[in-house]
């Protein structure tokens, strides 16, 4: 069965054209529904979803309400705009600005702590390949800069 995961409400332009040529199912989060109200798959609730077999959606509010991950395989983790590579930094990186909820943002780079992943491959920013045990170090990181770091208007 062909998905189309939509990590977040800004993000959807042409998913229908596309669920239409491929006969995909569109899933979003309840909390971005509203950006596609006919998503013939809507994920609620904080908790992680398994959608097929080695595939996770993690939701991660705080860009949006809606905000989700996508993890396969306990190796790739799908960001949207909630997490990807600052090169310039050399570090993890979030959204400062256009966020819903700060405070909702850090505790949703908290929540992947709990999930081991090698790569992060982003909408935006650049991805990256790190160990496990180096990921899990740069969230950490990039946890105890924003809790200090307020975000900007």
């Amino acid at each position: 069965m062909a998905c189309i995961f939509l990590t977040h409400e800004d993000d959807v332009a042409d998913a229908g054209k596309y669920a239409k040529h491929f006969g995909a199912t569109r899933i979003i989060h309840s909390g971005d529904a509203e950006a596609v109200p006919d998503a013939e798959r809507i994920v609620e609730g904080l908790d992680a979803v398994l959608l097929a077999p080695d595939f996770l959606a993690i939701p991660v509010p705080g860009h949006t309400a809606g905000s989700m991950a996508l993890l396969y395989k306990n190796r790739f983790l799908f960001t949207g705009d909630h997490l990807w590579w600052d090169a310039a930094q050399q570090g993890l990186g979030a959204p400062q600005r256009l966020v819903w909820r700060n405070r909702v943002l850090v505790d949703s780079i908290r929540k992947l702590l709990n999930y081991p992943f090698e790569w992060v491959l982003a909408g935006h920013g650049d991805r990256i390949r790190l160990t496990s045990d180096e990921m899990q170090s740069q969230l950490q990181a990039l946890v105890e800069r924003r809790q200090i770091t307020p975000v900007l208007s």
